[in-house]
């Protein structure tokens, strides 16, 4: 298979796009970048739940890794224009990674790990645009509409299972 774009012709299909391998790449780092972030947030939820007995708390630590989108969406995206994707997704892994490193290993108090989560969420949308707009330079025309659908529908799935895996690392840790 080919690795090269889409000729961005009319009435283009999956197979043809899946057949871009740079496609394949920015595709299953998506799917586990969303799995990661379902088990990551869970995880924090059920540790500082674990830590403070608060129900209240412990749902406010989940959804800190969602509100970041609307802030950071809001005035930070202007720096997806401004940086090259590749290179800007490169750094949004980075951080992700580093985040997840110092949660899981430094033992911060409850409202550090929050902050953290908070304050580096606020990019996540800047990275996610870099992806987008990377997307349509890897596959033109109608490749693009599929790609963007497959990326979609994946997501739903991925949080999905990202959730169930979670729960499961969960229930074997206790």
């Amino acid at each position: 298979m080919s690795s090269t774009p889409s000729t961005g012709k009319d009435g283009a299909t999956y197979s043809e796009v899946f057949a871009n391998g740079q496609f394949r790449v920015l595709f299953g780092s998506f799917t586990l970048l969303v799995v990661g972030d379902q088990v990551k947030m869970l995880a924090l939820a059920a540790l500082v739940y674990a830590r403070t007995g608060s129900p209240g708390l412990s749902a406010t630590a989940y959804m800190l890794g969602f509100l970041p989108y609307a802030v950071g969406g809001t005035f930070l995206l202007s720096l997806a224009d401004r940086v090259r994707p590749r290179a800007l997704m490169v750094v949004g892994e980075l951080v992700r990674v580093v985040t997840c490193l110092l949660l899981a290993l430094t033992g911060m108090p409850v409202w550090a790990m929050l902050a953290l989560v908070l304050a580096t969420g606020l990019f996540s949308p800047v990275f996610g645009a870099a992806r987008s707009a990377l997307l349509p330079e890897l596959l033109p025309g109608d490749a693009f509409v599929l790609a963007r659908s497959a990326l979609s529908m994946t997501s739903a799935g991925a949080q999905i299972g990202g959730l169930g895996l979670g729960g499961g690392v969960l229930a074997v840790a206790g």
